[in-house]
């Protein structure tokens, strides 16, 4: 959440009046008495984004607003998805008047009953939105120490107001004195349909080889449903649960196959005033028919802004088979320092 201190907004607000003849005459009110002047940018979450002559965009806590005033029409999206294109007038207590056209006003809306102001295209329907991270780790040690380590991390997610499609690869390589010590690489596809608001179906697939857990080649393919409770910049939360069939090709044991049920979270929040994100991935795998063959993978971390789109990714990953093949431990884990590209 990114509030303004309270002598930074009096200052914007005593600015916003000797320059008002030259601003857009939108206007935050805010809770204390306070006003700002500028053009609404967008209001998403709990951010409300307002642009300005003499600092740029500024970010206020939506719970810190009391009213706004427009002085042309924005598009206002409700939380009971009507959807207006509508100039706003302060209403009495937390509330706004919207008028749309000349044979439109409402009655005063809530400021709480307001989901966005100028919704993104994937949340107004009128496009999608693209986003994703490209990270790399790379470490080199000579000297006493002769090893090398590549880590690479990446995920494309296109989203519409009914579809998401995600699509992402990791793996790593390590060698000591020359010789493999970790290979692995992974990739993954899943398709969410939104039902509702918050509900979906899913359809995913996911390959995986392990040079050093016998895998020759792991593929799973399944399909069910999910609950995404929150989608903003700066929260995030999903769960899902479902069946998925899984073929393991090892090179030495025996290879198997089963239908399993499938859960996973996918939490994301951002931390100190949108300094730091963390996030957490959980995905778990349980045979129907024998639930020793019970897979588990997990990524936490932290991202860390540097420069423009760049960041800095600390995370720990843990990978756990349950009933690995016959000399091989069950339990993986790895601490990750890395550095990317977000869009």
């Amino acid at each position: 959440m990114i509030t303004e201190p309270r002598f930074a907004r009096r200052a914007l607000a005593a600015l916003a009046l000797t320059t008002a003849p030259y601003l857009a005459a939108d206007t935050v009110h805010l809770q204390g008495g306070d006003r700002i002047s500028g053009s609404i940018v967008s209001k998403v979450g709990d951010v409300l984004t307002l642009k300005t002559t003499y600092a740029g965009d500024v970010q206020i806590a939506w719970s810190q607003v009391e009213s706004v005033e427009t002085d042309a029409p924005a598009r206002f999206l409700l939380k009971d998805r009507t959807a207006l294109d509508a100039q706003a007038t302060r209403a009495a207590g937390t509330a706004v008047v919207l008028k749309a056209g000349e044979l439109v006003t409402t009655a005063p809306v809530a400021l709480a009953d307001i989901e966005y102001i100028n919704p993104p295209p994937e949340v107004s329907g009128e496009g999608v939105a693209v986003s994703g991270r490209a990270n790399l780790g790379l470490t080199a040690n000579r000297g006493n120490t002769d090893n090398d380590q590549l880590f690479y991390d990446t995920e494309a997610v296109v989203r519409s107001i009914k579809n998401r499609f995600t699509i992402g690869a990791t793996g790593e390589n390590k060698q000591e004195n020359g010789e493999d010590t970790a290979r692995g690489n992974r990739a993954y596809f899943k398709y969410d349909h939104f039902i509702s608001q918050k509900w979906y179906a899913y359809a995913n697939t996911d390959v995986e080889q392990d040079d050093f857990k016998d895998l020759d080649l792991r593929t799973t393919i399944g399909a069910g449903a999910g609950y995404q409770f929150w989608e903003t910049p700066e929260r995030s939360l999903a769960l899902e649960g479902g069946l998925t069939y899984v073929n393991d090709d090892y090179d030495i044991a025996e290879d198997d196959n089963y239908m399993a049920g499938r859960w996973a979270v996918r939490y994301a929040q951002l931390l100190f005033g949108g300094a730091t994100q963390f996030f957490h991935v959980h995905e778990g795998i349980v045979s129907i028919d024998d639930p020793d063959d019970t897979l588990l993978r997990m990524q936490t971390g932290l991202r860390f802004p540097l420069v423009d789109n760049l960041n800095a990714t600390i995370q720990y990953n843990i990978d756990w088979q349950n009933n690995p093949p016959p000399g091989f431990k069950s339990t993986d884990t790895g601490y990750i320092v890395s550095v990317g590209y977000l869009w």
